[in-house]
């Protein structure tokens, strides 16, 4: 792959290009995860309030008695409230961690595409170490 699409000529080196160097490419599949945490939230604009008919006295039930010298009433009003709201979401990610494959001097197979080969995923996945913050999850 990397000998295509780069035309370097890596195959046609026999013996070493340069005999003061040693040099060796080497390949490593991983695959990197990262958590993605979306927050909703809202904000709330400024209420408008327009008031609709009379406001109107709503008398207390007669066995309430006035306790303390003290006269209680209700004054009801019907109104219509406009709230304006927005709703947003942001989202964030969260520390990276790496499904770390064999390390070698060949270069990287292509996936096969999902469908293509039932259960090659699995089976990979299988042989691969998953790390997060440097400590093997099982």
């Amino acid at each position: 792959m990397f000998s295509k699409n780069f035309q370097n000529d890596i195959d046609n080196c026999n013996p070493p290009c340069d005999e003061n160097e040693c040099n060796i490419n080497a390949f490593q599949e991983i695959d990197v995860c990262v958590p993605i945490t979306v927050e909703p939230y809202v904000n709330l604009g400024e209420a408008v309030v327009e008031c609709l008919d009379d406001p109107y006295i709503a008398n207390i039930p007669c066995c309430t008695k006035n306790k303390n010298g003290t006269c209680k009433f209700t004054i009801a009003q019907r109104l219509c409230v406009m709230v304006p709201i927005e709703f947003k979401a942001s989202a964030s990610s969260g520390p990276t961690s790496v499904i770390c494959g064999d390390t070698s001097d060949e270069d990287c197979e292509a996936t096969p595409v999902s469908g293509e080969n039932d259960g090659f995923e699995s089976d990979i996945k299988s042989l691969l170490k998953f790390y997060i913050k440097g400590k093997m999850v099982e």
